[in-house]
């Protein structure tokens, strides 16, 4: 009789409990959620954003990114979580700062560069 009443107990504590659906995020936050994924890169693929990874990691990646905007959490503390987890190779876009600043400046120097050095040879093979 005891295990009659605790299976009528379990049963109706966990029926509910099951039943529950996570609530759906409103479409403002699902293209909020897109943008955040759209930064991060994949760690299986490695070449595409989780967004549009169909790994299993990227998926749980992305459900990770609705359960934190759910919570209320801004896409710089999302992003930095998923930094300080994956180190800094997750973000797509390198923050300009040590050593990846020079990969930032590299290509607008290179291109005054070519600049500066076409204007002379211009003005050289005029003369």
């Amino acid at each position: 009789m005891k295990n009659f009443f605790f299976y009528i107990l379990f049963f109706t504590m966990a029926v509910p409990a099951l039943a529950a659906k996570p609530t759906p995020l409103d479409p403002a936050m699902q293209i909020k959620a897109r943008a955040i994924a759209d930064q991060l890169r994949c760690p299986v693929c490695r070449g595409i954003p989780i967004a549009e990874s169909p790994a299993e990691l990227a998926q749980n990646m992305m459900q990770e990114i609705r359960n934190q905007l759910r919570q209320g959490k801004s896409e710089e503390e999302i992003l930095n979580y998923f930094e300080d987890r994956y180190g800094e190779w997750i973000l797509l876009k390198p923050k300009p700062k040590g050593m990846n600043l020079t990969l930032w400046l590299l290509p607008a120097a290179l291109l005054a560069a070519g600049v500066v050095f076409l204007f002379f040879a211009v003005r050289r093979w005029s003369a």
